[in-house]
């Protein structure tokens, strides 16, 4: 929490150094300035955070590369401070990111470091890092429900532990979240991080309205995420032929950021001064016209796109609600135009058009719930600054939807397979035919993506990986596999396959073709699940003519793998996604039409053992590096 008053209070003082506007206007001031007095100040500071930043990023990989042993966790405590301050710059100059986000990682990466200090695992390191995520999100917004429900939400949740880590970690959540509200109030004040106007619900009549919104929301926020997708792999591959250096590449960003801040200031980051520009909540500011705002949400969405892509410090939470309220107010007052008015469009009896402010606080909370994939932390933000309960139906509306269509899995899951009736499944057990696809591959590698995705958009949501990465990053899966495995192929009948489980004691068998080809794995849930559907049609195949083939034509045989190089942490998370406790091990293969050829396979057992094995080696190497030097 110390961390994040120590970022706000590094960016205002930055802003204040760099920018000789009137802060409480937000950057709005800059169109009112003749652009020749002021483009060298609009151009030039965003750029001169932009090298701070990059000579910092090579300071901290520096710092996570070249050091290893005691002398790593050393040098690692530094890391978060390396963070903060790029963050601060990167804040205080203009560019297009967010304080929250940076709060978040800094608060879980400090909490991390006093569970490796005390040596705490499992639940109490959990508990430690969920602790640190709601003080970062209840100091930026002074909002401590909000706090504790985000690290229900992205930590608690996500998680693999235990079902009880829920229950001991809400304790100290709370007391995490109320300490730093307390002392974000003492050091920044009660006010809360934006100007909250007063909320204007009509009538029920209106809700079909900002049901609409969360739709255009959901497709503000995959537009989001695509173009910061799309924008990183450019700069990647940008780096890579022009051999551009990553310590230039936030330079880069703040000269881009610098450009269309001539044509829209309101790119640059100022704070909340700028989302309150747009919500039209302070005095002595003007509006900006439904024109200009549909282009802001296009501008911004570049802006922030490529900060992140060249390298910049920064999170997307503040971007996601500028966006949200650009799009709502935009929205709002296209409707109050089509709708209300002597001079409306349509004439409605029935309905009364809340004002465009109204709009503009859904609009937030349902981009931000897209974007961020934080639905419950959204509606509660908002419903705690606007402290009316009138909102939250509107808000539980277009959150919902703005999250059901950004949601990856919305695209990624293929809709054949929920739509196969009882009978299709009693004609593929007869045809017998049906094994594992090239689809399902691509369907399975789309969801590790996507997660990925996320990850890469906002580091934050990540932090639930308690586990130690400095001891597995170094390991990779040959390292820890089992050659021992059950193998059966598609014509072994499952009598046999299910004998041979029983007497090796295995949960699974592995489904290969005749030189070794992986086709799939299946468990004993997936047998007991055929069985099931099996009791349930008409037509039941005979005990011996039952086969592995069949099996796989109703529950659909598990086909994702690694590879003996890949890192271990790699495959856990793999296996974290798909809610599997094993994963076969192929050998290294171009050929993407087969599933490569089955050498072992690694399951919890397999990492928990290396784990605590580099562990102990480790300690016995640090320790007998002592002794020499004491002797």
């Amino acid at each position: 929490m110390l961390m994040s008053e120590a970022i706000s209070w590094k960016v205002h003082e930055i802003r204040d150094l760099l920018w000789d506007g009137i802060p409480l206007r937000g950057a709005s001031w800059l169109r009112e300035e003749p652009t020749a007095e002021i483009w060298q100040r609009v151009i030039f500071v965003p750029v001169s955070g932009g090298i701070i930043v990059g000579g910092l990023n090579t300071l901290r990989s520096s710092i996570k590369t070249n050091s290893d042993g005691s002398v790593s966790n050393m040098k690692g405590v530094f890391r978060p401070f390396l963070k903060a301050a790029a963050a601060s710059f990167t804040l205080g100059t203009g560019n297009s990111l967010g304080p929250e986000g940076p709060s978040v990682e800094i608060g879980s990466a400090i909490a991390k470091g006093f569970g490796n200090v005390f040596g705490w695992e499992g639940g109490k390191k959990l508990s430690l890092v969920a602790a640190g995520s709601a003080a970062g999100i209840a100091s930026g917004f002074n909002a401590a429900v909000a706090g504790c429900f985000f690290a229900v939400e992205s930590v608690l949740w996500p998680s693999s532990g235990d079902s009880s880590s829920l229950s001991n970690s809400t304790p100290m959540v709370i007391l995490s979240a109320v300490i730093a509200s307390v002392v974000s109030e003492i050091g920044l004040g009660s006010d809360p991080a934006f100007t909250v106007p007063e909320y204007d619900f009509r009538s029920p009549t209106e809700l079909p309205l900002y049901l609409l919104l969360g739709v255009f929301c959901g497709a503000v926020s995959i537009t989001l995420s695509r173009c910061t997708a799309v924008t990183m792999d450019m700069v990647e591959r940008l780096q890579k032929t022009t051999g551009l250096p990553m310590a230039v590449s936030p330079a880069l960003g703040g000269l881009i950021v610098g450009l269309l801040a001539l044509v829209y200031p309101e790119v640059l980051y100022w704070g909340f001064e700028n989302v309150d520009i747009l919500l039209e909540s302070r005095p002595f500011t003007s509006g900006l016209s439904a024109a200009v705002l549909v282009q802001l949400i296009g501008v911004k969405i570049l802006a922030t796109s490529l900060c992140r892509a060249f390298g910049l410090v920064g999170g997307y939470y503040a971007p996601s609600l500028f966006i949200g309220a650009a799009t709502g107010m935009a929205y709002g007052k296209f409707m109050r135009f089509t709708f209300t008015g002597s001079e409306a469009l349509f004439h409605v009896p029935f309905l009364d058009v809340a004002s465009p402010q109204a709009y503009g606080l859904v609009g937030m909370a349902a981009t931000l719930a897209g974007v961020c994939k934080v639905p419950l932390t959204s509606v509660l933000l908002l419903f705690e600054l606007t402290q009316d309960y009138r909102i939250v139906l509107p808000l539980l509306g277009a959150v919902g939807l703005s999250s059901w269509i950004a949601s990856s899995q919305r695209f990624s899951t293929s809709g054949k397979g929920k739509l196969d009736s009882l009978e299709e499944k009693t004609s593929t057990i007869e045809e017998a035919k049906n094994v594992p696809t090239q689809t399902q591959q691509l369907t399975s590698v789309d969801s590790v993506d996507a997660t990925a995705e996320l990850c890469k958009l906002e580091s934050s949501l990540c932090v639930y990986d308690v586990k130690d990465d400095n001891v597995l990053e170094n390991l990779t899966v040959a390292e820890s596999m089992k050659t021992r495995y059950i193998s059966v192929s598609l014509k072994t009948p499952v009598v046999e396959a299910l004998n041979l489980m029983l007497v090796e004691k295995q949960p699974f068998v592995m489904i290969t073709e005749s030189n070794k080809s992986l086709l799939g794995l299946l468990t004993v849930k997936d047998f007991q699940d055929f069985c099931k559907t099996v009791k349930s049609t008409r037509m039941q195949p005979e005990v011996d003519e039952c086969l592995v083939s069949h099996v796989c034509g109703v529950v659909r045989c598990k086909i994702w793998s690694v590879t003996p190089h890949m890192p271990l942490i790699t495959a856990e998370k793999i296996m974290d996604s798909h809610g599997m406790d094993q994963v076969p091990v192929v050998s290294e293969h171009v050929n993407h039409q087969d599933g490569g050829i089955l050498i072992g396979f690694v399951d919890r057992e397999c990492i928990t053992i290396a784990r605590r094995a580099l562990a102990a080696k480790e300690f016995f190497s640090f320790t007998s590096e002592i002794r020499r030097e004491e002797s």
